[in-house]
C-alpha cells in the first residue's frame, strides 16, 4: 500500500500539476473567447504575433532535445484556412524509448517553456520585480503548502501600484499577456503526449518498486522531492494564469459595459 501511495503522490505532484495548469489555461482562454465573441478571435490573432511563435518554438526546442526530426514548421500563419495559427510537424522512431518519452515533453512544451519565457522577460524588463518574486519563493518553507502560500505575495509583487509608473513594466505586461494567451495545448499536443506519459509513468513505477525493495525511507525521500519540486514549479506556473485572468477581467468589464448599453 505504501508503494502505491508514494507512486500516486509522485504522479500527482509532477504530471498532475502540469495537467491542472494546462486545464486552467484552457478554461481562462475559452472563457475570454466566450465573453468577447468574434472579437475574441481577432484579439488572439494580434496576441498570436508574439505568443504563437513562442508556442511553436517551444515544441521545436523539445523536438531537438529528444532527437525528433522536424519535418515542417510554421511559426505564425494568421491567414490559414482552418484557423491554425502555427504548427510543428515532426517524425521519430516509435521503437526508441527516449523518443517516446520526448512526445510528452514536446506536447506540454508551451506551458513549461512559455512560463520560462515569462520569467526571462521579467528578469530582462523588470529585474527588481524578478528579484522580489525570486526572494519570496526562496524564503518559504520547502513544502507544497509553503509554496502555495507565497502565491498572493507573487501577485502583489507583480501588480504593485509602484510598478504602474514604469514604462518597462507595461511592456512586460503586454508581452506577458501575448505569450500567456497562447500557452493552451491543442488536441494534437495532448494526443501526442499520451504515449510519452505512459512511458514516464512506467519508468517511475519501476524505479519506485526498486526503491521500495531497497528501503521504504528512500522511496519516501524521493516522494518528498517530487512534492517540493512540483510546488516550486507551481509557484512559477501560476504566472501565466495571472495574466490570463487579467484578460478575463477585461473581457468581463467589456461584456458588462455592452450589456448596460443594451
Amino acid at each position: 500500500m505504501e508503494l502505491i501511495t508514494n507512486y500516486l503522490l509522485q504522479l500527482v505532484f509532477s504530471i498532475g500539476i502540469i495537467v491542472v495548469f494546462g486545464l486552467l489555461i484552457m478554461l481562462c482562454r475559452r472563457w475570454f473567447c466566450n465573453l468577447m465573441g468574434p472579437k475574441g478571435y481577432k484579439i488572439l490573432l494580434i496576441t498570436g504575433a508574439v505568443g504563437t511563435p513562442i508556442h511553436e518554438l517551444s515544441h521545436a526546442l523539445m523536438c531537438l532535445i529528444f532527437g525528433h526530426k522536424i519535418t515542417d514548421m510554421k511559426l505564425y500563419q494568421p491567414d490559414s484556412d482552418d484557423g491554425t495559427l502555427g504548427y510543428v510537424n515532426h517524425s521519430y522512431n516509435p521503437k526508441n524509448l527516449y523518443h517516446q518519452i520526448g512526445n510528452f515533453f514536446i506536447g506540454i512544451a508551451p506551458i513549461v517553456c512559455g512560463n520560462a519565457f515569462l520569467l526571462f522577460l521579467m528578469a530582462l524588463l523588470v529585474p527588481d520585480v524578478f528579484s522580489d518574486v525570486g526572494a519570496a519563493i526562496a524564503g518559504v518553507d520547502p513544502s507544497f503548502g509553503g509554496y502555495i502560500s507565497v502565491i498572493p505575495e507573487i501577485f502583489a509583487g507583480i501588480f504593485s501600484p509602484s510598478n504602474f509608473a514604469d514604462w518597462r513594466w507595461w511592456i512586460f505586461l503586454v508581452l506577458a499577456i501575448m505569450v500567456a494567451s497562447h500557452m493552451e495545448l491543442s488536441p494534437a499536443d495532448i494526443k501526442g503526449s499520451v504515449v510519452g506519459l505512459l512511458c514516464i509513468s512506467g519508468i517511475v513505477l519501476v524505479v519506485d518498486v526498486l526503491l521500495f525493495i531497497i528501503s521504504i525511507s528512500a522511496l519516501e525521500v524521493v516522494t518528498e522531492a517530487f512534492i517540493t519540486f512540483s510546488a516550486y514549479m507551481a509557484s512559477f506556473l501560476v504566472l501565466s494564469v495571472f495574466f490570463l485572468l487579467l484578460m478575463v477581467l477585461v473581457a468581463l468589464a467589456v461584456s458588462g459595459i455592452r450589456n448596460l448599453r443594451r
